[in-house]
């Protein structure tokens, strides 16, 4: 990928496999005063944000609506309020139009916005706040089987491990853009290496050797974890603040490879960033 006004550094000679920015709840305001605010949403993306009953709600919703189009336009040069999404039939938010193969997905949670982006190749990333409480432990513990719990409880950690087990899954299957109707009882995840590991997925054998899912701990609060199907190493890592938050907004770098400008705004069907978590 080319660099682009969020990046700040210098393209590695490599093609980047995936672009992960990372952007803390509190400095949501910042990005918006930098970039734009609400002027970039879609008309019926306002209407959402203006529903939402809390404040943390509407701004996680705000600021991972600006992450993800400023993402996408660090990578492309298009400008952040062109860029409209779709939804596949499960649900999973994609660009409209064709922007060579441009891929991208988005989470959050209380404290962190994340957004991946990649070319040509599925992905899916899942931030979590941790630890998790014993509420949220026990939920997420009734849908894995007597195995996996059992693996759990032998960990130095089982809320942590659990934890990790839950990012993981939740990661895989957003790249794979099926969500928890999959079902996680037949995935098994193997550590390959420092802080990643392969899918063992009972339904998809050949999984092991096309994804990567990389563990990360972006702070002492969360746990985010990056999926990607041929996935040859980490995410390049870009934290969203200071001065590129203005430069992604203003600053276009045009990419020959992006593909045809975004579709006009229109305001036809449901927000297909609502299923984002």
């Amino acid at each position: 990928m080319r660099r682009g006004p969020l990046t700040g550094g210098r393209a590695p000679r490599e093609a980047t496999v995936a672009d992960l920015w990372t952007l803390p709840e509190h400095r949501v305001a910042e990005l918006a005063d930098r970039s734009g605010g609400s002027a970039l949403l879609t008309p019926q993306e306002r209407r959402r944000h203006r529903r939402l009953r809390t404040s943390g709600a509407r701004r996680r919703f705000l600021g991972g609506r600006l992450l993800c189009r400023l993402a996408l336009s660090s990578v492309t040069g298009l400008p952040p309020d062109g860029w409209r999404f779709d939804r596949t039939r499960y649900g999973r938010p994609e660009l409209a139009g064709d922007h060579g193969g441009l891929r991208f997905n988005l989470s959050h949670t209380d404290g962190l916005i994340a957004c991946v982006v990649t070319r040509g190749r599925s992905c899916g990333v899942d931030v979590e706040r941790v630890p998790l409480d014993r509420a949220t432990a026990g939920a997420l513990r009734d849908h894995f089987d007597a195995a996996q719990r059992a693996a759990f409880d032998a960990a130095p950690d089982p809320v942590a491990a659990l934890g990790e087990q839950w990012v993981l899954t939740e990661a895989y299957l957003k790249g794979l853009g099926t969500g928890l109707a999959y079902g996680v009882r037949q995935l098994r995840f193997e550590p390959r290496g420092p802080g990643w590991f392969a899918v063992a997925d009972g339904r998809r054998p050949a999984a092991g050797r096309r994804w990567r899912i990389d563990l990360l701990r972006p702070g002492p609060g969360h746990l985010l974890a990056v999926a990607v199907e041929g996935g040859t190493g980490p995410p390049r890592r870009h934290p969203a603040a200071g001065q590129a938050l203005a430069d992604a907004a203003t600053t276009p770098h045009p990419d020959p490879h992006a593909g045809p400008h975004p579709a006009p705004p229109h305001d036809l069907s449901p927000d297909p960033l609502s299923t984002v978590t």
